[in-house]
C-alpha cells in the first residue's frame, strides 16, 4: 500500500509509544506482525538504562487483538526506578481502539489510565489517576466525544507500519491522549541505511510533530527509523530530552 495515495507527560515515559496516530482502516490480511514480538535495548548516551517490549497477538475473540507495551530499566540503572506496561485492545480489521489502559510505576511516580472507546456513540469514558507517596496528583473520570477515528498510541504505532512513507510525505489527521485532542503532523524526512542488531537495514526516517499544545511540539523531538522493506520494522527510536537523547534500539524480533 502506497502512502501517497492515502490521504504520536514527559519524552521519557512516552517516547517507545508516542508515536503516530493515523485514522486509516486496513484489513486484517495487510497486518504481517500479528503474533510478532519485539525487543528493544534502551540508552542514554553510553549507557545502558533498560529494556522494552512489544508485542502483539491474537486473543480468544476473532474480532479483537491484543497490544503490550512493557519497559523497565536494569538494576544498574536506579536513578529512577521505572516499571510500566501498557496494553490494548483493539478491532482485529481496523485496529480502531477498543480498551487502553496505561499503568506507569516511575520512582514515587504512579499512574493508572484506562480508555474505554465506543465508535458508534463516539464517546470514550476516561479514568485517570496519577498519585505519588505524597497522596493524588490528579484524578479524572469523564467523558469526552470522538470524531470517530481517533487512536491509541498503541494502535497507531501498529497501524502506521501498514504503509509505506516516501520522502517528502506529510500528513495531517486528529488525535487524543487522555482527554486532549490535538492535531497531528507526520513527516517522513529521508532514506538512511543505519547499522543494526539485525545487520545493515534501510530506512525511512519518520517524525511525529503536533501542531498546538501536546507531546512533541518541537522539531526533533521523537524521530523513528522504519525499515523500507516489508518488515516495517521500527528498528530505532530516539527521543531528545533536556540531558541529551534517549534510544531504543531493536535487538531482537520473534514471530
Amino acid at each position: 500500500m502506497n502512502f501517497g495515495e492515502f490521504v504520536k507527560e514527559n519524552s521519557k515515559r512516552y517516547f517507545i509509544t508516542a508515536v503516530l496516530f493515523f485514522f486509516f482502516s486496513v484489513s486484517h490480511a495487510s497486518f504481517p506482525f500479528v503474533g510478532e514480538t519485539l525487543d528493544y535495548e534502551i540508552s542514554w548516551g553510553f549507557i545502558t538504562a533498560g529494556n522494552a517490549r512489544l508485542l502483539i497477538e491474537e486473543t480468544a475473540n476473532a474480532n479483537e487483538l491484543k497490544i503490550v507495551s512493557r519497559a523497565w530499566n536494569h538494576s544498574l540503572f536506579k536513578i529512577l526506578s521505572v516499571n510500566d506496561t501498557v496494553r490494548s485492545t483493539v478491532s482485529a480489521d481496523s485496529l480502531l481502539p477498543r480498551v487502553f489502559n496505561q499503568k506507569i510505576s516511575e520512582g514515587s511516580y504512579m499512574r493508572n489510565a484506562l480508555t474505554i472507546y465506543d465508535f458508534e456513540t463516539k464517546r470514550a469514558a476516561i479514568k485517570d489517576t496519577a498519585y505519588k507517596s505524597s497522596g493524588i496528583i490528579h484524578g479524572i473520570d469523564t467523558v469526552i466525544t470522538l470524531n470517530g477515528n481517533e487512536r491509541c498510541i498503541l494502535s497507531a504505532f501498529y497501524l502506521a507500519r501498514t504503509f509505506k512513507f516516501e520522502p517528502g510525505d506529510t500528513v495531517y489527521f486528529d488525535a487524543i491522549g487522555g482527554i486532549k485532542k490535538y492535531k497531528l503532523k507526520v513527516i517522513c524526512h529521508k532514506r538512511e541505511t543505519i547499522n543494526t542488531a539485525l545487520g545493515k537495514k534501510k530506512c525511512m526516517v519518520i517524525e511525529p510533530v503536533i501542531q498546538g499544545d501536546g507531546l512533541f511540539k518541537a522539531k526533533g523531538k521523537l524521530t523513528i527509523w522504519i525499515t523500507d522493506d516489508e518488515e516495517r520494522l521500527p528498528v530505532l527510536m530516539k527521543s531528545e530530552i533536556a540531558i541529551g537523547s534517549v534510544k531504543a534500539s531493536l535487538i531482537g524480533v520473534k514471530r
